[in-house]
């Protein structure tokens, strides 16, 4: 699932989803997209929390049978509030200090579903766990979620959650948690993880990061119909520019997310991806995949106008910001296997410029939606 945008005015619910979603590299990020050296931050704190989550999934059984567990794990809002913002806290305080400005049952909501994927993506992401334990873990997490469906929550951030599903309802589904469940689960291979198709990567993409928006809308009262669509693409975007981008530290994870069958007609191996071999070959299917995504961009900036407040402007500016991505790709000629850092960078000014555009664009070229 998502760089982090803040709005320094309490207008509109559609602030949490564009600080949520804009970036995984941030709020929700996955394993798939964050930079290595992000991934190995803060390790005594994940640590920690850790501990908690592995001792509250070995206390599913005690708890299967209590018909009154999110009344009692929630006798304690308070403390159940403060453990959300530390969590926001040690990984985004923009996060933190955005959710502040916001109506005190969104921002409610919303952290509930942001401790949730957090938590997640830290069982994903455990620098201890051998493969085995992480799939028994997603699949112990996929167990929690469905007691804290049936309103019998593991602990308090599952109550958080269970309420903020009960309050949404009807608006507000299961599916999106579990379709994040199955890409976190899809990541937990053996040897090198790679993806068949293009098909499969817009699935993957969709999982750990469209379903950010799925979830998100319905705590912005948005025209679901219209917005889902849009919402999915911008997600998907994010994801496959996120991939192009860490191509070289998800290399030394052992991943391969570009689609074999591109590779393959390319005669590209996926040891030359992990020894970091870069040919032409390859870098036309760098292009590929970018030409996709750029697609996405123009789906999701053509669909900002079914959201409302201040919705349009956020997904323009977080549209020019990866497209300047894109064209920094193209400047490498779609090299980004030789990168001079970690992963593919751009600059502050270019951030600046690309949000410039982005305000310039709402304010003097809309694009009209079509009909």
């Amino acid at each position: 699932m998502v760089a982090i945008h803040t709005h320094l005015c309490r207008l509109h619910k559609v602030l949490i989803v564009f600080l949520m979603l804009c970036s995984r590299t941030s709020a929700f990020d996955t394993v798939a997209t964050r930079p290595l050296s992000s991934r190995h931050h803060n390790r005594r704190c994940t640590a920690d929390r850790l501990v908690k989550v592995k001792a509250s999934l070995g206390e599913m059984t005690l708890l299967k049978n209590s018909q009154s567990a999110e009344n009692v794990l929630l006798d304690d809002d308070e403390t159940i509030s403060a453990e959300i913002r530390d969590l926001m806290s040690e990984h985004d305080p923009i996060l933190l200090f955005a959710s502040k400005l916001l109506p005190p049952a969104t921002a409610r909501d919303a952290s509930a579903l942001y401790a949730w994927c957090r938590r997640l993506d830290e069982i994903t992401d455990d620098p201890d766990a051998d493969l085995e334990s992480r799939r028994r873990q997603l699949a112990d997490w996929e167990s929690r979620f469905d007691l804290l469906c049936d309103g019998r929550p593991v602990d308090g951030m599952d109550a958080a959650l269970a309420q903020c599903l009960r309050r949404n309802a009807g608006s507000l589904d299961e599916w999106p948690f579990r379709d994040m469940i199955a890409g976190m689960k899809s990541d937990a291979v053996d040897n090198i993880r790679t993806i068949d198709t293009m098909d499969d990567l817009y699935l993957y993409a969709y999982r750990v990061a469209g379903t950010v928006g799925c979830m998100l809308l319905p705590l912005l009262d948005a025209d679901m119909d219209r917005a889902r669509e849009p919402a999915i693409a911008l997600g998907q975007a994010i994801q496959l520019i996120n991939i192009l981008r860490d191509a070289k530290p998800d290399a030394s994870l052992g991943r391969v997310y570009l689609p074999q069958d591109m590779l393959k007609l390319e005669n590209v191996s996926n040891e030359d991806i992990l020894s970091l071999n870069s040919s032409d070959g390859y870098c036309r299917v760098v292009q590929k995949v970018a030409d996709r995504a750029d697609e996405l961009l123009m789906d999701a900036e053509v669909g900002k106008s079914s959201l409302p407040g201040l919705g349009p402007l956020f997904v323009q500016i977080i549209v020019e910001l990866y497209r300047t991505y894109l064209v920094k790709l193209q400047q490498m000629n779609y090299d980004n296997l030789h990168s001079e850092e970690e992963r593919v960078k751009i600059s502050f000014l270019q951030k600046l410029g690309a949000s410039t555009k982005a305000m310039y664009v709402i304010l003097f070229s809309p694009i009209q939606q079509a009909s």
